[in-house]
């Protein structure tokens, strides 16, 4: 065998390792991550951060609003993701390379040590976006496919499931939604606690600050009987937030 000849098979057989070595490259794994972070005002001794857990605190007079936002990572960790209605966890957009966010989800606690019976209705709650758009949440508004103010894309991750689609769709999602949703009509009376998922569509992805706007927050009626009268006291409480958002790679972490 001549030189020349030994020298092209060791060339040839180097740039087959190379070759061969790219195309077994692993692909980076690629993920989608929003943080929300409370923006605490120093004028306004009303709100606070809870050491233990991080929540945002509104307190006046014994009565407290916790609001905890929840990303997809933490909802993962709290749901199960083959059934959960809060995550995409387990389709990957095939456009996108990731999995989207699929609402935008906070975790709201009433606590009531003082008043007789007060009331957050979902009806009266909205995220208000930095370009003053805003979404209704999904507890307030029901499942409405055509309107700007909402959108409901969890088809996406039932629709493309193989297997009973309804089963899911219909016992262990829905049964979650009940257990774990901020559901109307749910006065909570002195000495007692009420919590539950307040969910909105997924942020823009150019969104910097957001505001949670709950309006028309009940303080009193003019009877303390359950079931019975008129909402007299009102109040508004507004949770600010800034948003870091963005794509990453599975390996990197955060």
């Amino acid at each position: 065998m001549s030189l020349w000849l030994i020298v092209g098979w060791l060339i040839g057989s180097l740039l087959i390792l190379v070759y061969s070595g790219c195309a077994l490259q692993r692909q980076p794994v690629l993920s989608y991550l929003v943080e929300a972070f409370p923006v605490e005002t120093e004028d306004n001794a009303s709100f606070y951060k809870d050491p233990v857990d991080s929540t945002i605190v509104w307190s006046e007079d014994g009565l407290q609003l916790k609001v905890r936002f929840f990303n997809d990572r933490m909802l993962d960790e709290r749901f199960d993701p083959a059934v959960s209605p809060y995550t995409l966890s387990g389709w990957v957009d095939p456009n996108l390379g990731y999995t989207p966010p699929l609402w935008t989800t906070f975790e709201v606690t009433v606590i009531n040590r003082t008043r007789e019976r007060v009331e957050l209705d979902p009806t009266q709650v909205i995220l208000r976006l930095d370009s003053d758009n805003f979404y209704y949440c999904r507890q307030g508004v029901g499942v409405w496919k055509n309107l700007p103010h909402y959108m409901d894309y969890s088809y996406l991750k039932w629709g493309s499931r193989a297997g009973n689609v309804e089963f899911y769709a219909n016992t262990d999602r829905n049964d979650i939604w009940r257990r774990t949703e901020f559901q109307r009509e749910k006065p909570v009376r002195k000495g007692r606690k009420y919590k539950g998922m307040l969910t909105f569509p997924a942020l823009p992805r150019d969104t910097e600050n957001f505001t949670l706007e709950i309006n028309n927050f009940i303080l009193a009626y003019d009877s303390a009987e359950a079931g019975f009268g008129n909402p007299v006291e009102f109040t508004d409480i507004h949770f600010d937030f800034s948003v870091k958002q963005g794509i990453y790679t599975v390996e990197e972490g955060r």
